[in-house]
């Protein structure tokens, strides 16, 4: 299973570096940003695709990890809730176990009779 998770890994990264190679002019195209607010007009400087493409792909980033992370908080406070009633009824089996046990009697047949 080892193996083939780094061929795969593998053929994606040299499909990604041809994708890369043969569009090379397109990604070191320059772009500006425009954002008009109505009340003032702002304009970033000529910049690298490339660079919005890596930009975007790290804010993503960010984006899940923080949501995987939130997750993760949520599933450390339900499982430590769950160690917790663990804990109480174990303390309870104790308590169970320490008890004495007492035979219930059966009734003779003399006293059904009567």
């Amino acid at each position: 299973m080892k193996s083939i998770k780094v061929v795969l890994r593998s053929v994606v990264v040299i499909f990604l570096v041809v994708v890369v190679v043969q569009n090379l002019g397109l990604l070191t195209h320059k772009e500006s940003i425009k954002l008009n607010l109505l009340i003032k007009e702002y304009q970033s400087g000529p910049i690298p695709l490339y660079v919005y493409f890596l930009g975007l792909f790290l804010i993503g980033l960010v984006l899940s990890y923080s949501y995987g992370l939130a997750e993760r908080f949520r599933a450390n406070k339900i499982i430590r809730n769950h160690l917790e009633t663990i804990r109480k009824l174990e303390e309870e089996i104790k308590v169970f176990k320490s008890l004495p046990v007492y035979k219930e009697s059966t009734p003779s047949k003399e006293t059904e009779n009567a």
